[in-house]
């Protein structure tokens, strides 16, 4: 029984390193492989999985094996479950490449402070899903409420933009 604890304890306290300290166990690599099989989680989930069933079967007065094999069932099953979620939350991850203001060039905003020529005005875009108001630049005058589309990315809070029917009639700045 002392045993069952044992690898309980062991198993419970990687599972909390691996959930509370995200990346600890990765620093190890355990996991080379990406999928989740040898992650922390699943290691904690299946060590713990061993301890608890080897405990709930001696204490039932199981012999010993058949205490062992409730444990590595009920950790095969609690390391499936971690391997589960591990690869849900691998395919939820968003690249870099998402987070680029690149993704701005082409989408329509609508001015929200106008400005002339060569100066800077404001202009309210959608990005990542949400509204997003960075300041612009344009080769022509434009005037708060026109809506406009981004031909170019000069930095992160600037933008250059071209009066959207240009746009429609093939006439870039």
């Amino acid at each position: 029984m002392i045993g069952f604890i044992v690898v309980a304890a062991v198993g419970f306290l990687v599972l909390l390193v691996s959930l509370v300290f995200d990346g600890v166990m990765d620093a190890l690599n355990l996991d080379a492989t990406g999928t989740g099989v040898f992650s922390g989680a699943s290691l904690g989930g299946l060590l713990t999985g061993i301890g608890c069933g080897g405990i709930i079967g001696v204490a039932r007065g199981w012999p010993t094996i058949s205490g062992l094999l409730l444990g590595l069932v009920i950790g095969l099953l609690m390391a499936g479950v971690a391997i589960g979620l591990y690869r849900l939350l691998r395919k939820a991850e968003v690249s870099q490449d998402e987070y680029s203001l690149n993704r701005l060039i082409g989408t329509g905003g609508v001015v929200t402070a106008g400005a002339d020529v060569s100066q800077r005005g404001l202009v309210q875009v959608t990005y990542l899903g949400s509204p997003r108001t960075v300041g612009f630049t344009a080769s022509t005058a434009i005037t708060k409420g026109d809506s406009v589309v981004v031909t170019d990315v000069l930095g992160p809070d600037l933008v250059t933009v071209a009066p959207h029917q240009s746009m429609l009639e093939g006439r870039l700045p």
